[in-house]
């Protein structure tokens, strides 16, 4: 499994077309299987660290898309999240 994480804050909603692009990607690469998975919650390092602990992957073996210009966090903060650019 290859999960695609969002994680929302109170109030706010996926974009419409999220879900629409993940079921093109799984559809586009069959030999990956990717499970989208909706978080509530806030996005941390903290929350990176406790999904590794309760997924049992490593942090170095998780990947972030580029962080908007709205995320309160430096790539370097994330505890060593790869990132896809």
């Amino acid at each position: 499994m290859r999960p695609y994480i969002t994680v929302l804050k109170e109030g706010e909603h996926l974009r419409e077309d999220l879900v629409k692009e993940i079921e093109f990607l799984d559809k586009e690469y069959p030999k990956i299987k990717i499970d989208f998975v909706k978080l509530d919650g806030e996005f941390s390092p903290e929350f990176i660290e406790e999904l590794s602990k309760k997924w049992n992957i490593p942090v170095n073996f998780m990947f972030i898309g580029a962080p908007g210009v709205d995320c309160p966090y430096r790539i370097e903060e994330l505890g060593g999240v790869r990132l896809i650019i």
